[in-house]
């Protein structure tokens, strides 16, 4: 990883907020982008979390567990717990690496 410009796991939500917020309203079902719409600002988060072995037979290419990440975007529930998962986006902490796969919740 020596050499590499990478994002800060701060940067990387924010960046995965960020393509999530460009892509919501044309991959969400209109009823879970409304509640998102309205219930973002009190409900909504997003957690890194290590890819699993789906992404890699989806998108058939290695992962490195330094370098990748799932960034799990959703709502949470009254408890604050994670409730509803509306998309989960594969990144690279290398920020000029282009890879980001998307999954949306209902797709």
């Amino acid at each position: 990883m020596q050499g590499l410009e990478l994002w800060s796991l701060d940067e990387l939500c924010d960046h995965a907020f960020d393509i999530f917020e460009e892509l919501a309203a044309d991959n969400l079902s209109a009823e879970d982008y409304t509640q998102y719409q309205q219930q973002y600002e009190q409900r909504g988060y997003v957690d890194l979390v290590l890819p699993g072995v789906e992404w890699v037979e989806l998108i058939m290419q290695d992962l490195e567990p330094e370098l990748h990440y799932e960034a799990q975007i959703g709502l949470t529930g009254l408890d604050g717990n994670p409730d509803k998962v509306l998309a989960r986006i594969l990144l690279s902490r290398e920020k000029h690496d282009g890879l980001c796969h998307a999954q949306w919740r209902n797709q």
